[in-house]
């Protein structure tokens, strides 16, 4: 029997991340996209507040399949971020941060929105939760866009869909010398060298969470 090659990867990052993980891996749990379609690469970045052991129980129970990396700590979310790129099998690749959450239909439609449109990076719109998000470029909904002409330049956040194969070809992974800014690097790289970008508008597929605990 062939497994077939599932069309996302969800890579996500943890540490000290409970209770917050517990809603951010019930709404990969809760996708529309399918089971048979998705897969988690999730590292523990040295966590001591049972995020490990929870991470490790969920791939027990989930209905796809759960690679759960544990390593001491790397001081920040550049290697955690370039570990689970390094496992990911799926023909894209989704950055969650584990106290954030996702849309119930958010992996299902940024995965269609860029088959559709051949795009390399996908932005799904995103809402503050006890914070405030970034607003400009959810304006409307853009089939195919670039940096130089839409809003895309102010979130240059990793929380996007990439195509994989288009990460790889340019060997992009995050920098793990910088403390802050990593993902800014990566994003507008991304941007500038990416075969079109698409922004969905329409359906909250990113939920922002502000941490009450202010980690």
């Amino acid at each position: 029997m062939t497994v077939s090659q599932p069309d996302v990867t969800v890579v996500i990052g943890a540490y000290e991340a409970m209770p917050y993980l517990v809603d951010c891996l019930a709404s990969v749990e809760a996708q529309t996209i399918g089971p048979d379609r998705v897969e988690v690469v999730a590292v523990d970045d040295g966590s001591t507040d049972g995020t490990g052991e929870y991470l490790e129980e969920f791939a027990e129970r989930a209905a796809f399949p759960v690679t759960v990396v544990r390593q001491d700590n790397s001081g920040g979310p550049s290697g955690p971020r370039n570990l689970g790129l390094s496992r990911a099998a799926g023909r894209y690749v989704f950055f969650l941060d584990a106290d954030d959450r996702l849309g119930h239909e958010a992996l299902e439609r940024m995965v269609a929105m860029a088959d559709r449109h051949g795009t390399d990076v996908v932005l799904g719109r995103v809402e503050g939760v006890n914070r405030t998000a970034p607003r400009s470029m959810w304006k409307a909904t853009l089939d195919r866009t670039d940096v130089f002409t839409s809003n895309i330049k102010f979130t240059l956040s990793a929380q996007k869909l990439f195509r994989r194969a288009f990460l790889e070809r340019h060997s992009m992974r995050f920098d793990e010398s910088l403390w802050t800014g990593e993902d800014a690097l990566f994003t507008m790289e991304a941007y500038l060298r990416a075969d079109g970008v698409s922004v969905l508008a329409d359906y909250t597929c990113y939920y922002l969470v502000g941490r009450e605990d202010g980690k």
